[in-house]
């Protein structure tokens, strides 16, 4: 039996964390041992680690003063000093010298520095990228230059994309001679199907819906402004934002700013959502920047039209515009392609009959015949 480690920042509800917990739900137990590193430890998504899956931490919660205080002058000693000892010490005492015949950092960032703090307890190191790089380079913060983030991206024997379109813009930024491959997230469409009738979620008016960590790069700021464009029209419609995230209060303050209150609510995180996205009448996605919009597949399997500001990763899903509408990144841009969706029933329903073949394209098995290809090497 093979031995994996993989290595994730934290379980905070993010889409690269979900993509996780499907990956490991529908690994394979009885050929692979299977070890989850959880740089900081906590998140909604903890209990919903399967139990033959082995979880070890490094550090405890982000929200805990006293690993807040270490984290922060462990980096500081790493970005002044090019000094590592602290982070080798706790990786040391975490990991007690095991040895894995894989090890995969799941998500770009700390995960990607960690791993190259623990290449020697492997034969065979991965690492997984989740997002666009090149439009929307935030590990910038993660590594005191790109040259040695190139050099930890080159001291890998794989990397792994969730689109083709982010695999093309990581050529951009870095020219590095490692095997590099797409594969897309895992979409248990059965699973989502059954999940969308475990609550009953009816709407009262026109339902405009977003899913998703409330951060910066989501873009809700943006979604509230033009939340607000709608109602300064005329409009009578509903937006409702599922999730959580650091930016909640910032959000919050902007919705009393703009008025928008009375037709604009914070669900926080609801799992699943997926009963939420099918009664909606059309979700949106304004995200500056998507390696692969988990919740754009989502919508697709539940048949919900979708709207979505130009990625790379909702391009590539929505295939340049033949399953959904996508927009620029203004707010105008933003407005004018939602107002089209919700103004027009016949689009919305040539988009709910497209969804359900793009659908039909997502392969639970394929999909983990390419990781355990990948882990073999």
């Amino acid at each position: 039996m093979k031995k994996i480690l993989f290595i994730i920042e934290g379980l905070h509800g993010g889409g690269a964390e979900k993509a996780l917990i499907e990956l490991l739900t529908n690994f394979d137990y009885e050929r692979y041992d299977v070890t989850l590193c959880v740089i900081y430890y906590g998140g909604v998504y903890m209990k919903q680690i399967p139990e033959p899956v082995k979880v070890l931490y490094l550090y405890g919660e982000k929200k805990d003063y006293w690993h807040e205080s270490f984290r922060r002058k462990t980096f500081r000693y790493y970005w002044k000093y090019d000094s590592t000892w602290l982070m080798r010490m706790v990786i040391r005492y975490k990991m007690k010298q095991q040895y894995f015949d894989a090890i995969i950092s799941f998500l770009e960032g700390a995960p990607l520095l960690f791993h190259n703090m623990m290449r020697h307890c492997t034969d065979r190191n991965i690492a997984w990228v989740h997002c666009d790089l090149y439009n929307y380079h935030w590990t910038e913060t993660v590594f005191k230059t790109l040259e040695r983030e190139k050099l930890h991206y080159t001291n890998m024997d794989e990397i792994v994309f969730v689109s083709r379109n982010s695999m093309n813009a990581f050529g951009k930024l870095y020219d590095i001679n490692v095997s590099k491959q797409c594969i897309y997230n895992i979409i248990d469409v059965d699973k989502i199907h059954a999940k969308a009738l475990q609550k009953d979620v009816s709407n009262q008016t026109f339902t405009v819906i977003a899913v998703g960590r409330l951060a910066k790069v989501k873009g809700f700021d943006r979604l509230l402004r033009v939340a607000k464009m709608f109602k300064d029209n005329g409009y009578h419609l509903s937006f409702q934002i599922l999730g959580v995230g650091e930016d909640e209060q910032k959000l919050l303050a902007l919705c009393d700013e703009l008025c928008v209150r009375d037709c604009v609510t914070f669900l926080g995180f609801q799992n699943p959502p997926y009963p939420y996205i099918k009664a909606a009448d059309v979700l949106i996605s304004t995200s500056e920047s998507e390696g692969l919009p988990f919740v754009i597949c989502e919508a697709l399997v539940l048949g919900t039209p979708v709207v979505a500001t130009r990625t790379a990763g909702s391009a590539e899903l929505l295939e340049d515009g033949k399953y959904g509408l996508l927009t620029g990144h203004d707010d105008v841009s933003i407005f004018d392609g939602l107002k089209r969706m919700v103004d027009d029933s016949r689009l919305r329903d040539d988009f709910k009959l497209k969804a359900k073949v793009k659908a039909e394209a997502f392969d639970v098995k394929q999909t983990m015949q390419k990781v355990y290809h990948l882990i073999e090497g």
